[in-house]
């Protein structure tokens, strides 16, 4: 078995987006930890492959990678936790997708990170 895709569907709670991007950014600054953040992450067995987003008061849709034995509800308290892309603000809330590659022949929508 190999590493797990999701896609992941972030609503913003009402009143929340501002101080979300407003932490976001600072995180991404230098020195803001955002490296270190991602390497944690990754040491975990949790990647993200892209963020991307609609609208500044959403949605978001994020493409996560999890290790093989990562369960769908592991990842899914990782995404709602502190360490997830929430930053502990409970700003956001997340729908997370399971992506079925071997509806297309085993093709992923990224390179793998976790073998």
């Amino acid at each position: 078995m190999a590493s797990n895709f999701y896609i992941v569907h972030h609503e913003f709670r009402a009143g929340t987006s501002s101080k979300w991007w407003e932490t976001a950014y600072a995180a991404m600054a230098p020195g803001g930890g955002w490296d270190e953040a991602v390497a944690a992450n990754r040491e975990k067995g949790f990647y993200n492959h892209s963020a991307n987003a609609v609208t500044s008061d959403g949605p978001l849709y994020c493409i996560w990678e999890t290790k093989e034995n990562i369960t769908i509800e592991e990842f899914q308290e990782f995404i709602d936790g502190p360490t997830g892309p929430g930053f502990g603000l409970n700003a956001l809330m997340n729908i997370c997708k399971p992506i079925n590659s071997s509806l297309m022949n085993g093709q992923t929508p990224y390179p793998r990170v976790f073998f």
